[in-house]
């Protein structure tokens, strides 16, 4: 059926017109909208967005110019119109809720919220120390120095090294288990 036959048959309301359409052109629609949705949205989204684009097709038939291309590439570029505002509608409202991750069957997931949720704790209390006990601090346990080479370093007797690291760990530990407010630095 010619571009321009089919485009008059559907604005008359033919449902045949209609129907071939649909069967001539949904395999290139799944291509062009799974392609942009694949990473964010479920089949459901994509099934979903290929119906607008026929929808807008059935509402509006007449948007469709034959001197500016065929009317397959008129329905491509509408796929990715409507594939690419769904995207931005599925990415933004795409947030892992803390009952998705506990429900589902993967629990690395779940380890890794929870790391990060720590980490960020950590690294707030942390940053409530004073230096030289920040600094000395980050040097033992992220960068794993041995207290000899972070008196070496600081410029600091080696046993008052070992000192402010106990003295540290013991603050940052009340302050992870909420006993202390993270606000003023008193080490």
């Amino acid at each position: 059926m010619q571009d321009n036959t089919l485009i008059q048959k559907i604005s008359d309301g033919e449902q045949d017109a209609f129907l071939y359409m649909l069967e001539t052109y949904s395999k290139l629609l799944w291509v062009v909208v799974g392609s942009i949705l694949g990473a964010v949205g479920t089949p459901q989204d994509i099934e979903e967005c290929i119906s607008d684009v026929y929808i807008h097709i059935w509402k509006n038939p007449k948007t469709y110019n034959p001197q500016k291309g065929s009317f397959k590439t008129f329905l491509a570029v509408i796929a990715r119109s409507k594939a690419l505002d769904t995207y931005r509608k599925l990415s933004k409202s795409k947030i892992v809720e803390l009952t998705d991750a506990i429900t589902s069957s993967d629990d690395d997931l779940l380890e890794r919220v929870v790391e990060k949720e720590m980490h960020d704790k950590l690294y707030t209390a942390i940053k409530t120390l004073t230096e030289p006990n920040k600094e000395i601090v980050i040097r033992r346990f992220f960068f794993d120095e041995k207290p000899q080479r972070i008196a070496e370093k600081t410029d600091i007797p080696i046993k008052e090294v070992e000192n402010r690291l106990y003295q540290s760990k013991l603050r940052l530990r009340k302050i992870l288990e909420g006993g202390e407010v993270l606000c003023s630095p008193k080490i």
